[in-house]
């Protein structure tokens, strides 16, 4: 791979996950801040994401200090997928049960489509997912970390 597409890739991995785990951390927190004192499982986001986006924050400070390159990389795209495959399980799933009457889409598609489309911080978080996943990924097919 040559040095320019190195770059990029690094930067558009790095950025893709800073923000997505700084998304999840602002969503994350104050669900856990709720729940925990409670002993409340009731919504699981906040103990999803919180522990998930401090995991990236360490692939991150892995990916700065250079130590375990490829494990890292590799974490993060699958925490960066797993963001992603939540989301629309998340959905389909009648947002685990606490959505009462469930949703009266027609398809599944459309029921994520419009969900992904109605809420703009979920819009710009999975974009910014799949675009670290992605970079992540071509750096990991490219031997990043191999030197």
């Amino acid at each position: 791979m040559n040095e320019t597409t190195e770059s990029v890739l690094h930067f558009l991995g790095v950025q893709g996950t800073l923000v997505s785990a700084l998304v999840h951390l602002w969503m994350g927190v104050p669900m856990l801040v709720v729940y925990l004192p409670l002993w409340e499982f009731y919504d699981p986001r906040g103990y999803l994401f919180v522990p998930s986006a401090l995991l990236l924050l360490v692939v991150l400070a892995g990916l700065y200090f250079d130590r375990a390159v490829r494990p890292l990389l590799a974490l993060g795209v699958v925490i960066l997928l797993g963001y992603v495959v939540g989301y629309v399980w998340w959905h389909l799933g009648d947002h685990g049960g606490t959505v009462p009457g469930g949703h009266t889409h027609e398809s599944p598609l459309s029921l994520v489509v419009e969900h992904f489309v109605d809420d703009p911080v979920a819009f710009f978080s999975i974009v910014v997912e799949l675009v670290g996943a992605g970079s992540l990924l071509g750096l990991l097919a490219g031997g990043y970390g191999t030197e």
